[in-house]
């Protein structure tokens, strides 16, 4: 690779980095390709250049950091230990230094065309559902009969979606500082009940 393809790269990079926080922290709506211009520090044509308009610049974004949960959650597969500190484990690794805030790309989804959410639904199917389901699928004998891993995964992203967000956005005392993450994750693995589920 020569100089300026190192160059291109490392523009790139930088443009999709500074996109990810902008869009993460503020929205897409709410987020100019003008404000991550200058975020960037390149100018815009060159923004455009690379890729094209602010809707496929968004969808790199959520493909990339998809890639990067996809990747979380294999290694969290390979960790030692049973299935409550596993999903501790993976509760963890998603969520510390995370660069995805669910609740505001769930948000955003609804304001983009409909090919463009059609693949943002696909992004999620193949590196966060599917390799989540594969995740709790490994403990079906140790889940009750009644869920299916596709049920659990998507009980286990209710809960983490209140954790889910980049470490620059505060809470205001929300949820997740009364409830930290390790407790949710407790509560998660061992239910509430204290009935066995027969009546």
């Amino acid at each position: 690779m020569n100089q300026r393809e190192k160059q291109k790269k490392a523009t790139i990079a930088r443009i999709l980095a500074e996109a990810q926080n902008l869009f993460m922290t503020n929205g897409y709506a709410s987020v100019t390709t003008r404000m991550i211009a200058e975020a960037s520090n390149v100018q815009q044509p060159l923004l455009y250049h690379y890729f094209g308009t602010k809707e496929k610049l968004y969808l790199a974004v959520v493909m990339q950091v998809s890639d990067n949960m996809a990747a979380k959650i294999a290694s969290a597969q390979t960790s030692s230990g049973n299935l409550v500190a596993k999903v501790n484990h993976l509760g963890h690794i998603l969520t510390d230094d995370n660069d995805m805030n669910l609740q505001m790309v769930i948000h955003d989804i609804a304001t983009l065309k409909a090919s463009a959410r059609g693949r943002v639904f696909k992004a999620w199917q193949n590196s966060l559902l599917a390799p989540l389901d594969h995740f709790f699928a490994g403990f079906q004998s140790e889940l009750l009969e009644a869920y299916q891993p596709r049920e659990v995964t998507l009980y286990f992203l209710n809960i983490l979606a209140f954790y889910l967000r980049p470490s620059n956005i505060s809470e205001n005392g929300g949820f997740q500082q009364q409830l930290p993450l390790d407790r949710a994750l407790q509560m998660f693995c061992t239910g509430v009940s204290r009935t066995d589920g027969k009546k």
